[in-house]
């Protein structure tokens, strides 16, 4: 992509902006009528797949950040759709669980997850989509390697590593 006209590469970042962009919109637009932005809607989601779990298993499967994360789910607990406690093997592990109601909207979360991760590859054949992904994994790899090469400024986030573990198409 190096040796490719400025123009193209501008074109693809472009639209793997407008990709996430339009992902988001169609899951604000659900989330909405659930009560629910869209990062409480993903982390509930994520509880409702996994039954109780820590912030870490969360976090492993979501593009956020700890203080983000921190941050909605003390709204979620203070909407009583989840509730967290102390894990009686490590006192400083935060384990999570849905209350009754969270399990009923994180239900409804997960067809609408599903939907929306159906609808973004709507019409392609397998090996499309096997090549798609071999072509998102270089992209996020590309982004570690120049990170590596030229790193950002001390304390910039980068969430390098979780990308990579996200990436998957199956």
């Amino acid at each position: 992509m190096a040796n490719q006209p400025i123009a193209k590469q501008a074109e693809v970042a472009l639209l793997l902006a407008a990709v996430r962009r339009r992902q988001r919109q169609a899951v604000e637009a659900r989330a909405g009528r659930l009560g629910l932005s869209s990062q409480q809607f993903w982390i509930l989601e994520a509880i409702g797949e996994r039954g109780e779990c820590s912030l870490c298993e969360i976090l492993a499967g979501l593009p956020m950040d700890q203080p983000t994360a921190s941050r909605v789910l003390a709204a979620l607990q203070a909407q009583e759709l989840i509730k967290m406690a102390s894990d009686p093997e490590d006192r400083r592990r935060r384990m999570l669980r849905l209350t009754a109601r969270g399990a009923r909207i994180a239900r409804q979360c997960t067809i609408i997850a599903r939907q929306v991760r159906t609808a973004v590859v709507t019409g392609f054949s397998s090996s499309e989509l096997a090549r798609l992904g071999s072509y998102l994994r270089r992209l996020v790899e590309n982004m570690d390697h120049f990170d590596e090469v030229s790193p950002p400024p001390l304390g910039a986030d980068t969430r390098r590593g979780l990308a990579k573990a996200r990436v998957s198409v199956n």
